[in-house]
């Protein structure tokens, strides 16, 4: 059988992380070469090759780093690789395997993977983590299915990923649609087809902006905090609201006066499971939100995944028309 041409690039996080005399972990401190001395990959067969990318705490990562490493991944591809995967900080990961998602295009399975423990640390879950992203990477199951993250035996989609557990090993969740499968017995099973949705092209060559703000609602708002933030040159902003997607009143206004200004503005539910829905009709609920211009997201996207795709969609071709393109892609 002819093995799979399989990457692993390293990205830090604890997974790479060791215990110094001075007390806590320092990240990135182990090479990818290093990190799989002890592992006996040899049942996996698969030809694995290393590369070393930016080895980071993933709290340091920014949006030029994420384009970089889209970058070095369609390298990759284009060199032949037939799977990839990443080892990155779980802080971050479901940030930056969507942003990476969004930039790429490509049937070749990309899988993000980490470790809450440090390889120090009795009970490591680093070693069966990249064993199982690597059989998912490797598996032709996997082909189509868009960037992946795999933890704790678990497959999952990153556009509904989240990171729910700040300490326990099964620290993440596909929040509505539960996950893709699972690892076992040496190989990725998948419980359901799945297909992403469509792409938009986006401006690699181009620097992305920061400047789209994350607000999450609030009892009693004070609104010259959107005020401050269009004053600061705030290109764009995503809302988490209440329930089925409110906000206080006091912000419709202000908003609709921002949407007039040019400055996207997108409204997601802060609750982790249920999305954005048109239900009250009083000030500030979603159906008055549509009216002023708000968009309303249907993909059921949480707050850090929104601002991401409203970065994304800045940098393309699709910018002039943000509100009709939205819930498209």
């Amino acid at each position: 059988m002819t093995k799979k041409r399989i990457v692993l690039i390293n990205l830090g996080g604890t997974i790479t992380s060791v215990h110094t005399q001075a007390g806590g972990l320092q990240s990135g401190s182990l090479t990818g070469a290093e990190l799989l001395k002890d592992m006996d990959l040899t049942s996996l067969a698969v030809d694995l090759k290393i590369k070393e990318v930016k080895s980071i705490p993933s709290n340091e990562m920014s949006l030029a780093d994420m384009a970089d490493i889209a970058q070095a991944i369609e390298a990759e591809i284009d060199q032949g690789a037939q799977g990839i995967v990443l080892t990155h900080g779980t802080d971050t990961m479901e940030e930056t395997s969507y942003f990476v998602d969004l930039l790429l295009d490509t049937p070749v399975p990309v899988v993000f993977t980490g470790s809450q423990l440090s390889s120090q640390d009795l009970g490591y879950d680093g070693f069966s983590n990249i064993r199982d992203a690597i059989l998912t990477a490797a598996s032709d199951d996997s082909c189509g299915k868009g960037t992946l993250l795999v933890f704790n035996q678990c497959i999952f989609t990153v556009n509904d990923v989240v990171k729910n557990n700040s300490i326990g090993l099964h620290a993440f969740e596909s929040v509505n649609a539960g996950p893709l499968g699972v690892t076992y017995g040496g190989r990725a099973h998948y419980f359901r087809d799945y297909h992403p949705v469509a792409k938009f092209p986006v401006h690699l060559e181009q620097s992305f902006s920061p400047n789209v703000y994350l607000v999450k609602a609030s009892l009693d708002f004070n609104p010259k905090m959107i005020t401050a933030l269009v004053e600061a040159g705030a290109e764009g902003f995503v809302l988490e609201g209440f329930g089925v997607g409110s906000l206080p009143p006091v912000l419709q206004d202000i908003l609709a006066q921002v949407i007039q200004a040019g400055i996207p503005v997108v409204l997601v539910a802060k609750a982790n499971r249920g999305g954005v829905h048109k239900v009250y009709a009083s000030k500030g609920a979603a159906i008055q939100l549509e009216k002023v211009g708000v968009i309303l997201d249907q993909g059921y996207l949480n707050g850090q995944h929104a601002r991401l795709k409203l970065i994304a969609m800045l940098n393309s071709p699709l910018k002039d028309n943000i509100a009709g393109n939205w819930n498209k892609y």
